[in-house]
């Protein structure tokens, strides 16, 4: 008896061990779990009142909040404290956080008409093999006003190695390893709705006039909102995450690049392109291999409006290799 049992025992660890290799079932004995917790706190910018995530520190809000980072089979526990933070008055006040894009069950999702504390609460999530690529979170009390006022930030599922260590990949093809990696965190402000409250009708209209990529204004390439300095032939992975307002087309200027992940899934086949149109709330993982050549190379994001796709402002980043 005992024989037959440890037999079977060998013979599912050689299973696990096959599926493991071809990277069916992630390895549980490497997986992590990660506490993060976040507060709120208000900041001025650019001459208007901001409501940002921060690590609770008695300072400023962050615009955009701080970067959690967690790998496939990991467990994310994501707090939110309400401690000292800004809020509306009643019936909107409180804050929440939902894991936009993320796959959780309908407890964790921070939507407050669906159950979701607005007093602060742990919002938990295992990101499963294939969700590798960018997400965000941000508050879901009052969306509309709580996302204008800076209330987001930048979640990333990274692949793993079989030690436990995040891989400089992109998802779990090597295809997909880079040399430098920046998130291109992509958003708008119309300063009316930062002082508007309750169901005001501002609401009901949007006119943005400030734009930014990673809470920065850069609208020159002598002023760029973004800057990384890399190093020629090498590859660049940028996480591009829309929690802009309008429409709006991401390019490199004119070379090309491949987008290998769209909303947090892998696509089937990659799309070399030379732009990209980038929506509200949607996100891209693209690469793209430097000139052997130094240079200097200027993404940019063009906002558009939503009525016409007329321009409103190109925004810059800046790569010197």
């Amino acid at each position: 008896m005992n024989r037959i049992k440890s037999m079977s025992v060998i013979k599912l660890g050689t299973v696990v061990v096959l599926l493991m290799s071809l990277g069916i079932v992630a390895n549980a004995t490497q997986a992590a779990t990660i506490n993060k917790t976040v507060c709120v706190r208000g900041v001025m910018l650019f001459g208007v009142q901001f409501w940002g995530f921060n690590d609770c520190a008695m300072g400023a809000g962050l615009v955009p909040g701080p970067v959690v980072e967690v790998g496939v089979g990991d467990t994310l526990n994501l707090t939110l404290s309400g401690m000292m933070w800004p809020q509306e008055p009643a019936p909107y006040s409180g804050h929440t956080i939902h894991m936009h894009g993320a796959d959780v069950k309908t407890s964790e999702d921070g939507v407050p008409e669906t159950g979701g504390s607005i007093t602060g609460d742990t919002y938990t999530w295992t990101p499963a093999a294939g969700m590798e690529g960018s997400y965000a979170y941000h508050c879901h009390q009052h969306t509309v006003k709580h996302l204008e006022m800076g209330m987001y930030a930048s979640l990333i599922v990274r692949p793993k190695d079989a030690s436990g260590n995040f891989l400089n990949q992109i998802n779990s093809n090597s295809a997909t390893a880079f040399d430098y990696v920046q998130n291109y965190m992509l958003s708008t402000v119309d300063p009316k709705y930062h002082t508007a409250i309750g169901d005001s009708t501002v609401f009901a209209d949007y006119n943005p006039t400030i734009f930014l990529i990673d809470g920065k204004q850069g609208t020159s390439t002598s002023s760029p909102a973004i800057t990384l300095a890399a190093a020629p032939s090498k590859k660049v992975a940028l996480r591009l995450i829309g929690m802009h307002s309008v429409n709006g087309t991401f390019s490199l200027g004119g070379p090309s690049f491949t987008v290998y992940v769209r909303d947090g899934r892998t696509l089937s086949s990659p799309m070399t392109v030379s732009s990209i149109d980038i929506t509200p709330g949607t996100r891209y993982d693209i690469l793209f291999t430097l000139p052997s050549t130094s240079g200097t190379m200027y993404p940019r994001m063009v906002y558009k409006k939503l009525r016409d796709n007329a321009t409103y402002a190109t925004v810059y980043g800046k790569i010197t290799y």
